[in-house]
């Protein structure tokens, strides 16, 4: 019956194409549907991230802060980074610094923050090490993002300094961040700023970013623990919150996209069930006397029906087979056509390829039942005359 089946199949090779066309293309986009809920959404996320911070992220500006006790100021990140409740990250704004290129000191965005600031704001190391935590400073070094790489020199060598003084300090640029922003971004760490760089902390504010672990971790919870912080550190309080959350936005959007992919292979899948009636029941017109033929020698009603059945799902599994090979190789070349920046890692959708395959199988031998049926109805004394 199996060599029955494939002679059958290479008897018309092209319509054996038409119709495993329609099923691939369904196949494959059930699984573009599953990764674009998965992977697409994993890729927003991260990309609105890197500028919004995870959502939602709260931001908490503080006033009155005694910032210039180094042994407070360590104190204090310290607290922030040992937070059960939420990842906090301290900004410190210092707005007088600048960077020496050619001799004259130029505009730079310098950010300021505690090393905990990754954990809200995720960021992709592209080269170097990065610089140590809060607590592992032990020189001056800072780490900037791929869009300031004309500012420092060949030997990772920065020199900045304040736009009121004429006094210059060299550090050292550890690691290139890709952080999805377009202008020169150099990051630096307080506790290594104020330590080697006495002369240049003069902080005008802090500002907090923080992400609660929980949802149900409120705003209110968020501003009590941090004035409890603040309190027992540096001092002051909190005078301003405001919450980020874009997540409805993107959320709305690749669940569109899902659905609309969805429902496209479908559609693929239900025009390639027709296709496979049309073609099936033409076909049993052009085979109408080879299979009253096999009849007529004994062939049973249950036999024809296989047959015809079993050519169509046999073409379904080659189908599948070829598209899940497809698709392997699909997802294993995203990786190298996504930016750096999106830190998304993927992974083949298993489920997705089971289902998709078994309704390609389903497909095919739903569309082939009508036909089967119609030629088991076939009467052999029709092949007498």
């Amino acid at each position: 019956m199996l060599k029955m089946i494939i002679k059958d199949l290479r008897l018309s090779p092209m319509r054996s194409i038409l119709t495993s066309l329609s099923m691939a293309v369904g196949i494959l986009s059930l699984i573009a549907s599953v990764l674009i809920g998965t992977t697409g959404k994993d890729y927003l996320q991260t990309i609105n991230a890197q500028l919004s911070g995870w959502s939602p992220t709260y931001t908490l500006t503080v006033k009155d802060a005694g910032t210039n006790s180094s042994k407070a100021n360590a104190a204090f990140l310290d607290s922030l980074e040992h937070s059960q409740d939420a990842a906090i990250a301290a900004e410190y704004q210092i707005s007088s610094l600048g960077v020496y290129q050619h001799g004259k000191i130029q505009n730079a965005t310098f950010l300021i923050a505690s090393s905990n600031r990754s954990l809200i704001y995720p960021n992709h190391l592209i080269s170097g090490i990065g610089c140590p935590t809060d607590n592992e400073q032990t020189s001056p070094c800072v780490v900037v993002n791929e869009a300031a790489n004309n500012l420092y020199t060949v030997n990772n060598s920065l020199t900045i300094g304040q736009f009121n003084s004429i006094s210059t300090f060299n550090v050292h640029v550890r690691g290139v961040v890709s952080d999805g922003s377009t202008e020169p971004v150099i990051y630096m760490n307080p506790i290594m700023l104020q330590t080697f760089f006495p002369l240049l902390w003069t902080p005008s504010s802090i500002t907090l970013r923080v992400h609660p672990h929980s949802l149900s971790f409120n705003e209110s919870e968020i501003k009590q623990l941090v004035n409890d912080m603040l309190f027992d550190t540096v001092g002051g309080s909190v005078t301003d919150t405001t919450r980020t959350d874009n997540a409805e936005s993107y959320d709305s959007i690749v669940s569109f996209l899902q659905a609309a992919t969805l429902v496209s292979a479908l559609l693929l899948l239900t025009v390639s069930t027709i296709g496979i009636i049309n073609i099936g029941m033409a076909g049993i017109e052009q085979r109408a006397r080879e299979l009253l033929i096999r009849r007529a020698l004994g062939a049973t009603r249950l036999s024809i029906v296989c047959l015809v059945v079993g050519s169509s799902v046999m073409l379904s599994l080659f189908v599948a087979l070829g598209s899940i090979i497809i698709s392997l190789l699909i997802v294993g070349t995203l990786p190298v056509l996504l930016p750096a920046a999106s830190m998304v890692q993927l992974q083949y959708p298993v489920s997705a390829a089971i289902i998709a395959c078994a309704a390609a199988v389903a497909t095919a031998a739903l569309g082939a039942l009508a036909p089967a049926i119609k030629a088991a109805r076939l009467q052999p004394a029709l092949a007498l005359r």
